[in-house]
């Protein structure tokens, strides 16, 4: 890592200066700092996966309601719009659209 760079050159407070430089560079950071990031990493990769299965079983939720709203528009058609009597045309007011 090193290679072709005095090192040992290099006198005790120049290190210590260096070293201090890039600490406050953020090239090294101290181990709890790191811990932390990685908490939170995994606390947000948590938050995330919970937020994921959630809208998964909201849109299954959502198809088995529209569902549930085709069918009982159906039902509700065919009671008040008996044979004899007027019938909203297709593509009229109609609570739920038609599959065609």
């Amino acid at each position: 890592m090193f290679d072709g760079i005095p090192v040992l050159d290099y006198s005790a407070p120049t290190l210590v200066g260096i070293t201090v430089i890039l600490l406050l560079l953020g090239y090294i950071v101290p181990r709890k700092t790191l811990n932390d990031k990685a908490k939170e990493c995994k606390e947000w990769k948590d938050a995330y996966e919970k937020e994921r299965d959630s809208r998964i079983l909201a849109a299954a939720q959502t198809t088995e309601l529209l569902e549930l709203a085709k069918t009982t528009h159906e039902i509700l058609d065919a009671a008040f719009n008996a044979p004899g009597r007027h019938r909203s045309p297709p593509g009229g007011p109609s609570v739920v659209p038609m599959a065609k």
